[in-house]
C-alpha cells in the first residue's frame, strides 16, 4: 500500500506564522516534490511540473523559456518573476524548448526531489509567492501564473494549462481588482501535560501550518491542517531535534508513541478498531466548531520525523471560517491488542467491502463476474488522488494489487470490463502519444491470474 509522507512547508510560511526562518538551516531536507502524471502547459507548450502537497508546480527558472523574466536579485536573495511587454505585447520567445513530457522517472506519488530549506524570497508581479528550493532550482504554484493569464484544469485528460492574457500583462499582472482572501491562523495554549492548537480555516492555500511558540522548544513538532481531499489534521516529532531536558513535546511524543495506533500499511479499511479509538480518546481530542470529531489515528515514518495523523470520518466537511481545536495530553495509556488487518478467511465480499472503506473518500469503480470482483479508486489518507489504485478479490477471498501492472502503461484509465474470458480484464484509458503532447486512447488487456498485461489494438 502506498503512503506518502506528508511534510513540512517552506520557510516563508514558518515566517508567516511566527517563527523565525532561521530556526531551520538553509539547506535543510524539509518535504518533497512528487512525480506527477499532470501535464503543465504554458501557452500550448509542456514545461517540466511536479506535485507538492498535492497541487502542481513548475520550476521558476524554467519560465524563462517561455516568456517571462526570473531576476535573480543576489543581494536582496529574491527571485523575481515578471512578465515583460515588448512593442506593448507581452514578450514571446522566439521559439519555445524542445520539451516534451515523458512518463514519470519514478512512480506517479512517490518523491522526485528533496525540497530544502531557503530563506529566498520569491515575488511574481510584485507579490510574495509560495516557493520551494530543489537542488539549487525554485519551484512555484502553476495558479500563481494567474496574475498574467487564465489557468484551467482538465481531470480527463490531466492537463494543467496557462493561456497568457494581454490585457493582463499590461496592467502589471492584475487586470482586475484582487478580492481579499480569508487567510488561515494558528494559536496554541499550553497547560500542564496539554497542548491544544486552534485552527481558523482560511480560503488558500488548502493547508495551514503551525510551529510551536515555545522558543526553546520550536523544532520538535511541526502541527499540520489539509482539507483537500479530505480533512485531517498531522503532527510531526523530530526525535532527534529534543532538547537535553524532557519536554512537553517530549512527553507527548511518548504518550502517542505508546498507543496501539497502526500504520496505513497494517490496515486494509484505514480505520482503527473501537480499542484503539477508545485508547486514542483518552489523550487525544480534535473539535470543530465547537463539536467533537470522530476518527482514526495513525502513525508513519518519515525523514527525521514521526507522523501521527487523524483522518476526519466521513461527512464532516470543513469551509473557510470554520475553527478546528486539536488537543493531546499526556495522559496514561492503557495497552490494547493492536488490529485493522484483513479477517482470516474471510469471504471475497467482506474483503471488497473493506476495500470500499478503504476507498471512502473517493467514487469507487467495481466490476464483477463469477470469477471475481475488480475495484478501482483512490485510497484515503494516501496520495490524495495522484495515482488510482486498482484490486482484483477472487472469489475464494483472496486479494491481490494491479495497480502496478496498469499504472506504467497509462496516464488515466476510463473504464473496466472482463474480456470473453472471465480472467482477463480490459482497462481503457489514456496514453502519451508519441510526440509527448497529447493524450490518446488506448486499451490494455491484464491477466487476473499472473498480472501480466498485452497492449490491445
Amino acid at each position: 500500500m502506498k503512503r506518502i509522507i506528508y511534510a513540512i512547508l517552506s520557510a516563508v510560511l514558518l515566517l508567516a506564522l511566527s517563527i523565525s526562518a532561521a530556526a531551520v538551516p538553509n539547506g535543510t531536507i524539509v518535504n518533497h516534490t512528487l512525480y506527477t502524471d499532470i501535464v503543465a502547459m504554458i501557452d500550448n507548450h509542456p514545461i517540466r511540473s511536479y506535485n507538492v502537497d498535492n497541487r502542481t508546480v513548475v520550476v521558476a527558472e524554467d519560465l524563462r523559456a517561455y516568456g517571462f523574466h526570473a531576476i535573480w536579485h543576489a543581494e536582496e536573495r529574491w527571485l523575481e518573476v515578471v512578465r515583460p511587454v515588448v512593442d506593448g505585447e507581452p514578450l514571446t520567445p522566439a521559439s519555445y524548448p524542445d520539451y516534451k513530457p515523458e512518463v514519470p522517472a519514478g512512480k506517479v506519488g512517490t518523491p522526485a526531489h528533496n525540497i530544502l530549506a531557503t530563506d529566498i524570497v520569491t515575488t511574481i508581479a510584485g507579490d510574495r509567492v509560495e516557493s520551494w528550493n530543489i537542488n539549487g532550482e525554485t519551484c512555484i504554484l502553476f495558479r500563481d501564473l494567474e496574475r498574467y493569464g487564465e489557468i484551467g484544469f482538465d481531470p480527463d485528460a490531466r492537463l494543467a494549462v496557462y493561456e497568457t492574457m494581454p490585457y493582463k500583462v499590461l496592467a502589471g499582472g492584475y487586470a482586475v481588482e484582487q478580492q481579499p482572501v480569508k487567510q488561515w491562523s494558528a494559536d496554541a495554549r499550553i497547560t500542564d501535560g496539554i497542548m491544544t492548537v486552534i485552527f481558523t480555516v482560511g480560503e488558500e492555500p488548502s493547508m495551514s501550518s503551525f510551529f510551536g511558540t515555545d522558543k526553546s522548544d520550536a523544532l520538535d513538532l511541526f502541527w499540520n491542517v489539509d482539507t483537500d481531499p479530505v480533512s485531517k489534521v498531522w503532527l510531526a516529532f523530530y526525535p532527534d531535534q529534543f532538547r537535553t531536558q524532557k519536554t512537553l513535546r517530549e512527553k507527548l511524543f511518548d504518550t502517542l508513541s505508546a498507543l496501539p495506533i497502526p500504520s496505513m500499511t497494517e490496515t486494509i479499511d484505514c480505520t482503527n478498531t473501537t480499542e484503539v479509538r477508545t485508547a486514542v480518546a483518552g489523550v487525544f481530542w480534535v473539535t470543530l466548531n465547537g463539536k467533537a470529531v470522530s476518527g482514526d489515528l495513525f502513525r508513519s515514518q518519515g525523514n527525521g520525523h514521526v507522523d501521527f495523523t487523524f483522518l476526519f470520518d466521513k461527512g464532516f466537511a470543513v469551509n473557510p471560517g470554520d475553527v478546528i481545536t486539536v488537543t493531546v495530553s499526556t495522559g496514561d495509556v492503557e495497552q490494547v491488542p493492536q488490529t485493522g488487518t484483513v479477517p482470516e478467511n474471510a469471504s471475497a465480499e467482506e474483503v471488497l467491502n473493506l476495500l470500499k472503506n478503504r476507498f471512502l473518500y473517493h467514487e469507487v469503480e467495481t466490476v464483477k463476474n463469477d470469477y471475481c470482483y475488480v475495484i478501482r479508486g483512490y485510497f484515503s489518507g494516501t496520495s490524495s488522488g495522484n495515482a488510482n489504485d486498482l484490486f482484483v478479490v477472487y472469489k475464494t477471498g483472496e486479494m491481490k494489487d494491479l495497480t502496478a501492472s496498469v499504472w506504467p502503461a497509462f496516464q488515466a484509465v476510463d473504464s473496466l470490463k472482463f474480456g470473453d474470458d472471465p480472467k482477463l480484464l480490459i482497462v481503457s484509458g489514456r496514453v502519451l502519444s508519441a510526440d509527448r503532447e497529447n493524450l490518446i486512447a488506448s486499451r490494455l488487456e491484464v491477466n487476473l491470474e499472473t498480472g501480466e498485461t498485452k497492449k490491445l489494438p
